[in-house]
């Protein structure tokens, strides 16, 4: 019997920012992805709100920020640090940087290198991402939201 481990929606959630954009409001919203056979041999495929979810299961992360002032923003950033109790899996256009040391430094992952304590380094991968973050760098109107998403694995 395989074991399987609840983790609850809290263990999942880690406050998202927008930086130098006091107008700037976040939220985040997680869904798990439910793939039901059907008996034709198709797929259906299912978004529920992640209220508790078990390791292996496939998470899709939504990052809505929205401009509540009262005069258009521009130049910020959204940054998302991501909960140990999951692993990046992908985002759905890659524009975000990652973080693979708690924030301190960022880069496409492609470019990032995990140091091994022997002198040398190793590619990083998604398992070493600790944050993602998003540059907006066009005008966000007043009142308008706009969304990132990505895709995450419970560990």
């Amino acid at each position: 019997m395989l074991l399987r481990t609840a983790i609850a929606l809290s263990a999942l959630l880690a406050p998202v920012m927008a930086t130098a954009a006091d107008d700037v409001r976040t939220k985040s919203s997680i869904f798990v992805e439910r793939i039901d056979p059907q008996g034709t041999g198709a797929r259906r495929v299912r978004l529920e709100p992640a209220r508790q979810v078990s390791s292996g299961e496939r998470l899709i992360y939504v990052v809505e920020y929205r401009n509540t002032g009262n005069k258009p923003v521009q130049g910020f950033t959204v940054t998302n640090p991501l909960p140990r109790t999951v692993r990046l899996d992908e985002t759905v256009d890659g524009s975000e940087l990652v973080s693979i040391d708690g924030g301190r430094s960022w880069g496409a992952l492609s470019e990032l290198k995990v140091p091994l304590g022997t002198g040398s380094w190793r590619p990083a991968n998604p398992e070493d991402v600790t944050h993602l973050r998003w540059r907006v760098g066009d005008r966000l109107m007043q009142g308008e939201t706009r969304r990132v998403t990505f895709r995450a694995i419970v560990r």
